[in-house]
């Protein structure tokens, strides 16, 4: 099975295609990508646009290996939506990356929401909480619990493990509509291994956090949280195959 990695981002515009020689060595074939450009917390509607479309470029470039996250800023409202209808239906987006513009249960997401759960969207939903340092719209997962209570039918990808690792798990174990991804410089085989036992294999899906972060590192804390080799398949890539070919055409 071909594993995938299920939260990458563009640098500087462009996916380096010395990422997809390493995914071969590792066993990673595809990589779903968004473009968040010069990490900027609330960019305008017209720095969104251009961030979408460099990512289209990159998936036109690389079809075989680069499927893409369409990223949306909520207070954009209509044209936050008329965006990614745009980008979805006719560049072929399969789903949404929300970041730190507006908390993942603001009800400016809504109609966002309720499109990616029409469309069977995947939803990479940023999640960190912090002690110091976090930013004013930063979700926790008490914000990404609460925005799935109410879209039962989305399915999110809750980013980073929360950024803190049991406490997350255990915020959004009873929310069967979030899956977990393996990234963040904190998350290593204890965690990994603790959110297969609580979530169950089907709800944690391999991610890197690329480029930012080292293809190898990431995949070598999968590797050592002592998961057998069904459920390991599931974590890198079968729950997200599966998801994949659900996303509407």
């Amino acid at each position: 099975m071909t594993g995938i990695d299920a939260h990458t981002h563009l640098d500087a515009g462009r996916f380096d295609p010395d990422v997809f020689r390493q995914g071969d060595e590792l066993g990673i074939g595809l990589f779903l990508c968004s473009n968040i450009g010069a990490f900027i917390a609330h960019p305008g509607l017209d720095e969104v646009r251009d961030m979408n479309r460099a990512l289209v470029a990159e998936l036109r470039r690389h079809p075989e290996r680069l499927r893409g996250y369409c990223y949306v800023n909520p207070r954009h409202g209509r044209d936050s939506l008329d965006d990614l209808r745009r980008n979805v239906e006719d560049e072929g987006m399969v789903g949404i990356k929300l970041w730190i513009a507006t908390l993942a249960d603001d009800p400016l997401c809504d109609p966002i929401l309720e499109y990616a759960a029409e469309r069977r969207l995947i939803v990479l939903a940023h999640a960190w909480r912090k002690t110091v340092g976090r930013f004013p719209y930063e979700s926790t997962a008490e914000h990404i619990a609460a925005a799935a209570r109410r879209h039962p039918e989305a399915r999110f990808v809750m980013a980073h493990l929360g950024g803190q690792a049991e406490s997350a798990i255990n915020t959004v174990c009873d929310v069967p509509n979030v899956a977990v991804d393996t990234s963040g410089t904190i998350i290593g085989t204890g965690e990994v291994a603790l959110a297969v036992d609580r979530l169950g294999a089907d709800r944690v899906v391999f991610g890197s956090d690329l480029h930012h972060v080292d293809l190898a590192a990431n995949v070598g804390k999968v590797l050592g949280a002592g998961l057998d080799a069904a459920v390991s398949d599931r974590v890198f890539g079968g729950t997200m195959s599966r998801w994949l070919a659900e996303v509407a055409a």
